[in-house]
């Protein structure tokens, strides 16, 4: 059987397949704004060579997955980060999916979404810093066909999965460290070296909550917010063509 390969790596953005935007060509999610799944981000890479792979009982199907992810998302509504393992086929990177329709007027220096997520590097740590989870902007920047909700809920916002930004207050060296096979040195498991911790306002719990996470799971105000900074410098040079005018 041939040896198969790793996909995702620390750090990396990805979803179900399931995700909608997987699917849909225009960019818009045509679905229950409550069934749509979370972008993760990866926090361990799992491989199990011994693990059964298929079924006993009906002959050729696959039950399993040898290589499977540690991965995290932030749950809007409890305000905490959760953790799911998830095998390798049932995952999708951020970057099959679309976000701009491809008929969208745009300017010349536009930078498209998934662009942007892809530039994203390593924060400098620096205490007091804010800082926020790679999938906000993405996650702020879904586009709905029409907001459906589940009727049995009462919630009415379009944005899911949404964090807040976070407050960087701590570092330490990862207890869970990386395993490799002592006869043949192949990867067993992989994790982070370094974690940072975040503290943010909890608003389900009403308390203030933190949480020690790879620090490639993060990124800072200038990627955040370069659009919007980028489009007021333009608007105040635009403002000072038309005084020099007047």
């Amino acid at each position: 059987m041939a040896k198969t390969k790793k996909k995702f790596k620390i750090g990396d953005i990805v979803t179900l397949k399931s995700h909608p935007l997987a699917f849909q060509d225009n960019g818009e999610i045509d679905s229950y704004v409550n069934q749509i799944p979370p972008l993760m981000c990866v926090k361990e890479i799992h491989i199990e060579k011994k693990k059964k792979l298929y079924s006993d009982t009906v002959l050729g199907v696959q039950i399993s997955d040898e290589i499977k992810y540690l991965c995290v998302y932030f749950n809007q509504y409890r305000m905490i980060f959760e953790e799911k393992y998830v095998y390798q086929n049932m995952l999708v990177s951020f970057k099959k999916l679309t976000f701009h329709n491809e008929n969208d007027k745009v300017g010349e220096e536009h930078i498209s979404l998934i662009e942007e997520t892809k530039k994203y590097k390593k924060i400098k740590y620096e205490f007091g810093k804010r800082v926020f989870f790679k999938t906000y902007k993405l996650e702020k920047r879904k586009k709905f066909k029409s907001a459906k909700n589940d009727v049995r809920s009462s919630r009415t916002t379009t944005s899911t999965h949404t964090s807040p930004a976070f407050i960087l207050n701590g570092v330490k060296l990862n207890d869970r460290e990386s395993i490799y096979n002592s006869k043949n040195g192949e990867l067993q498991r992989k994790c982070s070296k370094k974690l940072f911790k975040v503290l943010w306002y909890n608003a389900y719990q009403e308390k203030m909550s933190e949480e020690y996470l790879p620090e490639v799971f993060f990124t800072d105000d200038e990627r955040i917010y370069k659009s919007s900074v980028s489009n007021n410098t333009n608007d105040k040079k635009s403002d000072k063509r038309s005084e020099s005018k007047d």
